[in-house]
């Protein structure tokens, strides 16, 4: 089992290297695999973590309600994140809202709370750490969202407003489900991260140099 994961994490690896070239050279082709990327991602992701305690699970399905609720009532009253909508990149939708979402804010804070874990627990500075590293990946993605389909703001660019509410949303998660979710794998999670980073960073890059 132990040969298996690792395996899948670099083939994980491979997945995100290739598909940030990808996107870049050719895009029409890759987008069309971003929501077995992200299961991949996940799928990958749990395989390192206690998920045969329940209260994990339990606490990575309530990160997960928790993201996909915020992006409802976003979508639906721009209250959360401002006015916006989503592409069809991310898959199937239930009132204007990818499924998938859901996994994608388990992932982020999930992730993001055991890399912060991994050097400083603590019950509020812990979330709240996690909390600006993941809005700071936010940023990052922010950048490259609409020329990948993901998702469109109405007047361009994100602004404060939607900063604001992925700072709110993850420190709500992380905080409410930080006991049972801030012990796990940290080297697995910080790679889930840093393949964040190289995917967003790559398209960002690439869309300033054809500017």
């Amino acid at each position: 089992m132990k040969t298996l994961r690792s395996i899948l994490l670099y083939f994980l690896i491979l997945v995100y290297v290739s598909g940030s070239i990808g996107m870049v050279v050719k895009p029409s082709f890759f987008l069309p695999f971003t929501p077995l990327s992200l299961l991949l991602t996940c799928a990958v992701f749990l395989l390192f973590q206690p998920v045969k305690q329940a209260n994990y699970l339990l606490a990575f399905s309530g990160v997960a309600l928790l993201g996909f609720l915020s992006e409802w009532i976003g979508v639906n009253t721009g209250l959360v994140f401002g006015d916006y909508w989503y592409g069809e990149a991310l898959g199937p939708k239930f009132q204007g809202v990818p499924v998938l979402i859901s996994l994608n804010w388990a992932l982020l804070i999930t992730a993001g709370l055991l890399t912060v874990a991994s050097f400083l627990t603590h019950a509020v500075f812990t979330p709240l750490l996690a909390s600006l590293l993941i809005t700071g990946i936010d940023f990052l993605m922010e950048q490259c969202v609409s020329r990948l389909d993901y998702w469109y703001f109405n007047y361009g660019l994100a602004g404060f407003h939607n900063y604001l509410g992925w700072f709110l949303v993850s420190f709500l998660g992380a905080a409410i489900f930080y006991k049972p979710l801030h012990k796990g794998h940290f080297r697995v999670a910080l790679i889930i991260l840093l393949l964040q980073v190289l995917f967003f960073g790559t398209i960002f890059i690439s869309n300033r140099l054809t500017l």
